[in-house]
């Protein structure tokens, strides 16, 4: 069964929020004392993501339910990568998340897109209308449109001694919406940013202490839920 699957090979995925404002803050204090993932540089994310048109997934995280599924479209925007890729065949990934309580997996396929025809194009144009095609080839799933994109700045850490990995999230902002299903998008970013800890074990490290209890607040937040309901809806 899936949630047997999950329960083997899923990480428990923490979630703690802090003002936006405080972001600096925060990432001095990860410089100080934890060590940066140089696998993954600071690269702003752009996340477009997938719904039925009866929203299932943004009704799941609304309902709060045990299980929950997410499709999106992935990519990721830093200095070294829009120097240096190949803007017609810019790597995207194509992303299926579950979760089972605290515990989640993703599933992850790779593919390819011409970089200026993500950026100009709406969710509502054909182009974006592709994505249900490539997910639908990995496997069955009810139609899927573009339904919000989402974009915020990362910087990853490692922890040193546990091996857990570290994710600092701030400046979340809607960048587009489907002007077919929702309304058109704030610009402006959100007020909370998020701190998220990876690892095999449902308490954060030791390490980590000083930031978990004084500078960010232990939350269930979802950059998704949050930004869709942000929304004039």
């Amino acid at each position: 069964m899936l949630s047997q699957l999950i329960e083997k090979k899923g990480e428990f995925e923490l979630k703690y929020t802090f003002p936006n404002f405080l972001s600096p803050i925060l990432n001095s204090w990860l410089n100080t004392n934890c060590r940066k993932d140089t696998k993954y540089p600071e690269s702003k994310v752009q996340s477009i993501y997938l719904e039925t048109l009866n929203s299932d997934s943004y009704q799941e995280k609304l309902n709060s339910d045990f299980f929950k599924t997410k499709y999106r479209v992935r990519w990721y925007e830093n200095q070294d990568m829009t120097d240096n890729a190949d803007w017609d065949h810019y790597p995207i990934f194509l992303e299926k998340k579950m979760k089972v309580g605290a515990k989640r997996l993703k599933d992850r396929w790779i593919t390819q897109s011409n970089f200026e025809n993500l950026k100009q194009n709406e969710l509502a144009s054909k182009f974006h209308q592709n994505w249900h095609e490539l997910v639908a080839e990995k496997e069955t799933v009810p139609y899927l449109y573009p339904f919000i994109q989402i974009s915020y700045t990362r910087k990853r850490f490692i922890d040193s001694f546990s091996g857990a990995r570290f994710s600092l999230d701030y400046d979340i902002c809607v960048e587009k919406t489907n002007s077919l299903m929702l309304p058109p998008p704030q610009l402006e970013p959100l007020e909370s940013g998020v701190f998220e800890v990876k690892s095999d074990s449902d308490t954060p490290p030791f390490s980590i202490q000083y930031l978990v209890e004084n500078l960010a607040k232990k939350n269930t937040f979802s950059k998704y839920e949050r930004c869709v309901s942000s929304l004039d809806i």
